[in-house]
């Protein structure tokens, strides 16, 4: 089969800006699929111009990619599972993603999101806003959140200064999160799940905690907590560094949004 026939997605006639956008579908019993998305597509990217400078090459190359990786997508599904685009959720999809295809964590969830709400074995479980979601993500948002498994409990802490004497405390970082990425400092990965919970995708307990508490104990080992307990000695008479202990889980909405543009 020639790469002509093998693309599922076609936009015929389109100006030059977008001529590599993806492709109509030769396929009869997928034809209206293909034509409802590559009309989202044109509206989307039809009006940019891709002028000869870096950055516009750059996005260019991206857009090529992203054309490459819904194709592969949408075209993995099985023809009897495909089902036409909502066109609510495929639009916003495809106008949002466009602020976000150079980062290739933000792009392949829009890919997730894109066919899957193509698939009736998702569709259920997809809901419009989780383009907006995408959007509001940074890079690093979207590699903590690959990282998470749905049904478990994430330990968080507070690192906070105590006063010993009236028990007040002042938050030093707050949502400690220790990633398993190497290359996310400690302060990025608190930053990300506070992130994630404004999105709506984790709900946090302050109220509870991992009743085993060995989890946390990697939460005293940090070079953060041992230079900030260090520093609280040597400053202060009655203040001492002190950790918070509680959790984090999945809202039914973060376990919906896992399951579409994660998983």
């Amino acid at each position: 089969m020639s790469d002509k026939n093998s693309s599922f997605i076609n936009l015929p006639d389109l100006p030059a800006s977008v001529d590599n956008a993806v492709k109509n579908l030769t396929d009869k019993p997928t034809q209206g699929i293909g034509q409802t998305f590559a009309d989202a597509w044109y509206l989307v990217f039809g009006g940019i111009t891709q002028a000869a400078d870096k950055r516009r090459m750059k996005y260019a190359h991206d857009l090529e990619l992203y054309k490459q990786e819904l194709s592969r997508a949408i075209s993995s599904i099985p023809e009897e599972k495909r089902i036409e685009p909502n066109i609510q959720t495929t639009a916003q999809a495809l106008e949002n993603s466009k602020y976000c295809i150079e980062s290739e964590e933000l792009r392949k969830m829009f890919v997730n999101l894109i066919s899957n709400s193509m698939d009736n074995r998702y569709v259920q479980n997809v809901h419009p806003s989780f383009a907006e979601i995408i959007k509001q993500m940074s890079p690093t948002d979207a590699r903590i959140l690959k990282t998470l498994r749905p049904k478990s409990i994430l330990p968080l802490v507070d690192y906070v200064l105590e006063n010993s004497q009236n028990h007040d405390y002042e938050t030093a970082l707050s949502t400690v999160y220790i990633s398993s990425l190497s290359d996310v400092s400690l302060e990025n990965a608190s930053f990300s799940i506070s992130s994630l919970e404004r999105l709506g995708i984790i709900t946090i307990n302050k109220n509870s905690f991992i009743p085993n508490e060995s989890i946390y104990i990697p939460y005293e080992e940090t070079t953060y907590y041992k230079d900030f307990s260090l520093k609280a000695i040597s400053r202060y008479a009655s203040k001492r560094a002190n950790i918070h202990k509680y959790l984090g889980s999945f809202t039914p909405l973060g376990e919906n949004f896992y399951e579409v543009c994660v998983k």
